[in-house]
């Protein structure tokens, strides 16, 4: 069954033709509707259309009848003669293409001939010339052979050009045939022959013989006669026969020889050159002249032998590069083997050295210009020597700094020293002529009985030293060791515990017991010695040890004098207390403290002046129970003198600093000595002053012993001794610095006065290092045995104090000793 159509699709157009209208009714019946009728109508409009068209036809006829006639007559005319036609092209066709008659066959065998005929003469034209290039090939190879044999060496080598260029115009066919394989194979045999047989002779004509050390030889000559031959070679045709390669090999080794064994050892030994017809003779134990400039005119005569004997035949090619290479290794052996270490080391042998110098320019100008032909813009001698002042001077710089580095460096003894005497200004002090005394109805006077509320400074009586006034504290021995001026107690005035607190210290302002027939008269004290509250209760058995705290048994010290006569105060609170020798320290040492001032004089600088210290800037003293103070028994004290006086100090300084300072002042007076000179005065000056580098090594000497002493030695200054010793040396360098820096120019004048300044500074700085680093240590001691001295009632806190404070007394005056 037919499949419905879409109504969406396009519809086919009605057709226009029977027959399509037929077929279309066919298409459009079915089964049911398919029958003989309508089959028999089919038929009948068929046959209805065909007998309709025959009429349509004939009318047509009928209707333009002649034209017709006329159009049917001309079609039969055409049919006639395309039946004609078709016969002569069957005709032409077999006479042509018949296998046996045909043209085309015909021709094409007699192609087949001609071509069979061409490729013959083809064959016969490409074999004469082969057999001709080979026999061309082949001569030339014989002729090569017997050159070879003859030792006509240069010809060979134009007969090798020859040969490579029949090579190189071999026809294509035959550069893979095995007798061109075979030739080539020969000639590469007989070029390297010839080659070597060149290069043979080169190397017998150009001779270095390995003799002696002391005695060497260059051997040119020329001709010389081939190996295996009769015949001979000149060094001209032996170096335009090399290649460029082996060439250009052989002047490398030469060069790099000469340079060797000739140039190099001729700046540097002095020797005798002798030359024969074609031999240089180099003896270097016939001279007896260390002469730089006769070294330098046997470095002429060695090029002038050179340029006569090989420099004139060596081929452009190779010319200009060997010169050229050659002019380097010269110009480089002159100036490290001959200037450089010429170069003096004093002014005196300047003189010397320029008319080398001035030598050393003729050299290049008639040697390296002349000879070798170097560019003439590039004279690397004249422009060194040109510049000989700078390089003076900083040979000069690296000379002194090298020994200033092994002075620096150097170990040395620690009593190596001196002393240097400097003059201090003190600062003003009370002074009056007349001392009166003081009446005792000045006012009370508060007193502790450890003497840390004191505020009086300590008033010494005038005495001379020299043609120096100054004032001196009274004591005869301190206890402490702090007085720079007094020598270190020795073990018969000190006891065991090194203490000798019990000595009757006259400078101490605290009022003592006075003695009177064997009585003591105590004195008030405001509260315990040990600052503890006046309202606390204290044992009677812990009072009777607070009242002597030194009379142990077992120390083995003298007793005081006033104690041993005082009896034994009541057990109370309120009894009076003597401050002992420990007591005394204590309140010396407390008072130093609050001051500000150092218990230790420096070696380098001079102790300030103690200040006056005002009442307020201590505690107030303690009071009794009735809240008054207790009464301060008057005692009789000089007047303050007041006098402006110069003191004279000493501190030691190393040998080493007397050594480098001593060392600066000899580069200044060489620097202006050079720069006040008109011994350059030949050779063009840079824009730096003569004499400026040298001048300026003197700070640099100082620069480099701030820099690399500390380094070197930084383990050893670690201890304070070391550390004050340095900052002595320092100082003493600052101070001899500013002294010398006068004189010199402006630059050398602000890099001296800057050296002087960071040699004050660095003084300074390790001082007060090495100062702090032993308060460090004191401290140390004092925070772990006395810790705070707390809970000191108790003996066995008592007795860590004592010791702790007589460890500290030990390191101080161990301390004194070494800085004196």
């Amino acid at each position: 069954m037919a499949f419905p159509i879409p109504d969406h699709l396009p519809r086919r157009a009605t057709a226009q033709d029977v027959s399509s209208r037929i077929l279309s009714k066919i298409d459009a019946a079915t089964n049911k509707t398919l029958n003989a009728a309508l089959a028999t109508s089919w038929v009948t409009e068929l046959d209805e259309t065909i007998t309709s068209t025959k009429t349509r036809l004939h009318e047509r006829i009928q209707k333009d009848l002649p034209d017709f006639q006329r159009q049917l007559a001309a079609s039969r005319s055409i049919e006639e003669r395309l039946r004609s036609l078709t016969t002569s092209v069957e005709t032409l066709n077999n006479s042509v293409s018949n296998p046996e008659l045909g043209l085309i066959p015909n021709v094409m065998r007699t192609l087949a001939a001609h071509s069979e005929l061409a490729q013959e003469a083809t064959n016969a034209r490409v074999r004469h010339e082969a057999l001709s290039h080979l026999l061309s090939c082949r001569v030339s190879l014989q002729r090569l052979d017997s050159l070879i044999k003859e030792g006509q060496l240069s010809a060979a080598v134009g007969t090798c050009r020859e040969v490579e260029e029949l090579f190189q115009s071999n026809p294509a066919y035959m550069d893979e045939s095995r007798v061109m394989v075979d030739m080539k194979r020969k000639f590469h045999a007989a070029q390297a022959r010839n080659d070597e047989q060149i290069s043979d002779a080169y190397l017998r004509s150009v001779d270095i013989p390995e003799n002696s050390p002391s005695n060497l030889q260059l051997i040119i000559r020329s001709p010389v006669q081939v190996r295996q031959s009769t015949a001979s070679i000149d060094l001209p045709s032996i170096l335009s026969s090399l290649s460029s390669t082996s060439l250009s090999n052989h002047l490398a080794i030469l060069r790099r020889d000469l340079s060797a064994q000739f140039i190099d050892i001729i700046t540097k030994r002095p020797a005798t050159l002798t030359t024969s017809e074609d031999t240089l003779n180099c003896n270097f134990e016939l001279s007896t002249s260390d002469d730089p400039i006769t070294r330098l005119e046997n470095l002429s005569n060695f090029h002038h032998f050179l340029s006569s004997h090989l420099l004139s035949h060596l081929p452009s090619s190779q010319a200009a590069t060997f010169r050229g290479s050659l002019g380097k290794s010269t110009t480089t052996c002159i100036l490290n083997n001959l200037l450089l270490p010429s170069l003096p080391s004093s002014y005196d042998l300047l003189p010397t050295f320029l008319v080398l110098a001035q030598k050393a320019i003729v050299f290049e100008e008639e040697i390296l210009v002349g000879l070798l032909r170097v560019d003439t813009n590039d004279r690397p001698l004249k422009t060194w020597i040109e510049g000989v002042s700078g390089h003076y001077e900083r040979q000069r710089r690296m000379q002194i700094l090298h020994r200033s580095r092994e002075i620096i460096v150097a170990l040395t003894d620690k009593s190596d020293t001196f002393l240097v005497e400097i003059e201090v200004e003190v600062a003003p002090a009370a002074s009056s002529s007349v001392i009166p005394i003081q009446d005792e109805d000045m006012g009370p006077t508060e007193d502790d009985a450890w003497g840390f509320d004191n505020d009086v400074e300590v008033k010494s009586d005038s005495i001379t030293i020299g043609t120096v006034e100054q004032e001196f504290s009274p004591v005869k021995d301190d206890a402490w060791g702090f007085d720079d001026d007094m020598e270190a107690e020795t073990d018969e005035t000190i006891d065991e515990t090194g203490w000798g607190f019990d000595e009757d210290v006259a400078a101490d302002p605290e009022p003592e017991s006075k003695v009177m027939n064997g009585d003591t008269e105590p004195h008030k004290d405001t509260a315990e010695a040990w600052g503890l509250d006046g309202n606390e209760e204290v044992p009677p058995e812990e009072e009777n040890a607070w009242d002597d705290p030194w009379d142990d048994p077992g120390t083995g010290s003298a007793p005081d004098p006033g104690t041993e006569s005082r009896p034994p105060p009541a057990p109370s609170i309120h009894s009076p207390k003597v401050a002992t020798g420990l007591q005394k320290a204590a309140n010396k040492g407390k008072k130093k403290h609050l001051n500000g001032s150092s218990s230790s004089p420096s070696p380098v600088l001079p102790s300030p002046q103690p200040e006056k210290s005002s009442p307020s800037s201590h505690n107030p003293p303690l009071q009794n129970e009735d809240g008054n103070p207790p009464p301060h028994p008057a005692t009789k004290r000089p007047s303050e003198l007041v006098a402006r006086v110069a003191l004279k100090e000493t501190y030691a300084v190393s040998e080493r600093a007397k050594v480098i300072i001593h060392l600066a002042e000899d580069i200044l007076t060489e620097g202006s000595h050079l720069a006040s000179s008109t011994i350059f005065s030949a050779f063009p000056q840079s824009t730096t002053p003569l004499g400026t580098t040298l001048l300026l090594t003197a700070p640099a000497v100082l620069d480099l012993y701030r820099a690399l002493y500390p380094v070197k030695f930084s383990k050893e200054l670690r201890s304070a001794e070391a550390g004050m010793m340095y900052a002595n040396d320092c100082a003493y360098l600052a101070s001899e610095v500013n002294r010398m820096k006068g004189g010199s120019t402006l630059v050398v004048e602000e890099r001296l006065q800057e050296c002087a300044g960071s040699l004050k500074v660095l003084s300074d700085s390790w001082y007060h290092d090495a100062i702090t680093s032993e308060q460090k240590t004191l401290d140390a001691i004092l925070t772990a045995g006395a810790q705070g001295f707390t809970y000191t009632g108790d003996q066995d806190r008592y007795d860590e104090c004592e010791s702790a404070m007589t460890e500290i007394l030990r390191a101080v005056r161990r301390l004194a000793s070494s800085f004196k």
